[in-house]
């Protein structure tokens, strides 16, 4: 079983708040990208084991998550368009790559759905169990997922709905997370996955295609305070917005 990595603890966690539209948010993180590069590379010092395969960077928030609750958001009728009326306690949701469990805690505290966060790193259960409580009370349950190893079976086939953000910053997520997301599926899911249009991106609509039956692309855009740099995804403070793809993933191919 992997460890939780040490520049992760949540010990050197705080809480900041994001703004999204008029919504302020309360959000457990990492203090800063900085901070997590220097914890990780001492981590990596002391024994190189613990940084082979690792990446901190899910710690921060980026603006992927934001962008994309905004967008949920800014038209109630999109939960009915993407997934299901908010009070439907049967239906289930599985987010890939969740870190802080941002984006998964929100959900819960919105929707009555069965929401189960998952990421390769065992550290952010304590950051998604945090963030939850903050927002929404423990309905989130997180479990540890290797894309590149078998799918667990309790997983497989079993949820309604699959949500990923800014996913494909490695050129294996580009293979290892259509095929995944699919498996995750009922017959009749679908995925939300949002992407800040990284160079790997037209790739990854193509790997997507070939899992997935038909694609709706929208769009969403979120302002960046200057006080973002080096807090979260926006590591320049002369970017003032940050323009996310939206993709809506339907029918995955079997």
């Amino acid at each position: 079983m992997k460890m939780p990595h040490p520049a992760l603890s949540f010990d050197n966690a705080t809480i900041r708040k994001v703004q999204i539209g008029q919504d302020s948010i309360d959000v457990w993180m990492a203090p800063s990208i900085d901070h997590l590069l220097e914890e990780f590379i001492a981590a990596g010092q002391q024994n190189p084991e613990w940084n082979k395969q690792r990446c901190p960077f899910g710690a921060v928030l980026w603006p992927s998550a934001r962008a994309l609750w905004q967008w949920l958001n800014a038209d109630t009728s999109r939960y009915f368009q993407c997934a299901a009326a908010p009070t439907d306690s049967q239906f289930k949701v599985l987010e890939l790559g969740c870190g802080i469990g941002f984006f998964s805690a929100l959900l819960a505290s919105r929707t009555q759905w069965s929401i189960t966060a998952t990421d390769y790193e065992p550290a952010y259960a304590k950051y998604v169990e945090a963030n939850t409580q903050l927002h929404a009370k423990n309905k989130v349950q997180f479990e540890t997922l290797d894309w590149s190893d078998p799918l667990p079976e309790h997983l497989t086939g079993r949820f309604d709905l699959v949500v990923a953000c800014d996913v494909f910053y490695d050129d294996s997520h580009i293979n290892s997370l259509p095929e995944v997301a699919a498996k995750l599926l009922k017959p009749s899911g679908s995925m939300l996955l949002a992407d800040p249009e990284r160079f790997r991106f037209t790739t990854a609509i193509k790997a997507l295609s070939s899992h997935f039956e038909r694609i709706a692309n929208y769009q969403s855009a979120v302002t960046n305070s200057p006080d973002e740099s080096g807090h979260s995804g926006v590591i320049n403070p002369n970017q003032k917005s940050t323009l996310v793809q939206i993709l809506h993933c339907q029918i995955p191919r079997t």
